[in-house]
């Protein structure tokens, strides 16, 4: 198939993302006042001091006092003009490249961006703030600009103040850099840890030893008093000493079932590579995975996190030189297309989903070995 074809497709599939995005957030921070979404953004310093995930809900809640502009429809337009950048940036990138068919079973894949599709609860999380930051970083890299090394600390550091799971893909970073940059390898492992590592280890510690609790007395009181009445108390209720290990042995079998969303993912990357002729970087891969462990033990929405990964991979591999397909590859690259339209991963507990009789089939199935070996 040729070339252009196939990149109006991709831009189709992503307008179509970027319309899912702008609903569900609309529908989560217009209508519903969500806490677990509208509450996440104005998480402030102003209700009781410094804390985590605070920067952005301090400038929303400034902007509402210096303009007395109701706080959701300040976030939403906010988020509005992020996915906007976001969507027409990731178009332009993969216009730039020779795609094919393999490309748009990366798209539809229910880890990454196809995600939209089959959960779009993912959408309006603090989540596309960081997507957005990568895919500057990458452009840049990318066109072989040279960026200024306190600049990258500069949005490191504001990333994890906007969310503190961004520590945890600090290996990706490194790793663009490293690759997309010409220096030599000291003089890039050099830079990556004094301008990227050590400036976020230091904000993770001054997070968790001075930060306060992201709830204080006077939070819902507070917000009240700035003109918002939340839906749902969402993160304001959330207890911080919510035993996290119980409610994975509750949900055993769905958290199990991410590895099979994991290992599709991994295989529908693997081919892609394949195909391409691109080198698949082992030790990066390790790291990046020692990285998330601690992330997926401390926070149960593991298809987040997992979505986040593959995301950042997608718009990686969106500025890499392909090769020309053929019959062999298209006939492959269409039935992974069909493949992996037909799973589903969720937000939280639901690792793997397709069609009711194989989920049954394989709960009896994973119950049986478990029972039978252990």
């Amino acid at each position: 198939m040729k070339t252009k074809v196939i990149n109006y497709i991709i831009s189709l599939i992503l307008i179509v993302y970027y319309f899912i995005s702008i609903q569900n957030t609309y529908l989560q921070i217009i209508i519903n006042k969500n806490g677990w979404y509208l509450g996440e953004w104005i998480i402030n310093y102003q209700d009781g001091g410094f804390k985590r995930r605070g920067l952005f809900g301090t400038i929303f809640i400034f902007l509402n006092e210096v303009t007395k502009i109701n706080l959701e429809y300040i976030i939403f337009s906010f988020l509005f003009l992020v996915y906007t950048l976001f969507f027409y940036m990731l178009i332009k990138l993969f216009w730039k490249n020779k795609n094919n068919l393999i490309t748009i079973s990366i798209l539809l894949l229910p880890s990454a961006f196809g995600m939209l599709l089959k959960d779009p609860t993912i959408a309006a999380k603090k989540d596309v703030f960081f997507l957005l930051l990568y895919l500057l970083y990458f452009v840049y890299l990318n066109s072989k600009i040279i960026i200024n090394d306190f600049i990258i600390t500069f949005f490191i550091i504001i990333a994890i103040l906007n969310h503190e799971a961004t520590f945890f893909y600090l290996p990706f970073i490194a790793f663009t850099y490293f690759i997309k940059n010409e220096a030599s390898a000291f003089k890039k492992i050099k830079k990556i840890i004094i301008f990227q590592i050590v400036p976020a280890i230091i904000t993770m510690a001054l997070l968790y030893k001075f930060g306060m609790n992201i709830k204080t007395d006077n939070s819902i009181l507070f917000l009240k008093e700035h003109g918002l009445q939340l839906g749902q108390l969402g993160i304001y209720e959330y207890d911080p000493n919510f035993n996290v290990l119980n409610f994975y042995k509750e949900h055993l079998y769905g958290y199990q079932m991410y590895a099979i969303s994991i290992l599709i993912s991994i295989l529908t990357f693997g081919i892609y590579y394949r195909f391409n002729n691109l080198k698949i970087n082992i030790p990066f891969i390790i790291i990046q995975t020692i990285f998330l462990l601690p992330l997926f033990y401390i926070a149960y929405d593991w298809g987040r996190w997992i979505n986040i990964i593959f995301s950042l991979l997608t718009i990686f591999i969106a500025g890499e030189k392909t090769i020309l397909s053929s019959l062999k590859k298209d006939i492959i690259a269409i039935v992974l297309i069909l493949f992996n339209s037909l799973w589903s991963m969720m937000v939280l507990h639901q690792g793997f989903l397709t069609f009711p009789r194989i989920d049954n089939f394989l709960k009896k199935l994973i119950y049986f070995l478990y029972f039978k070996f252990f």
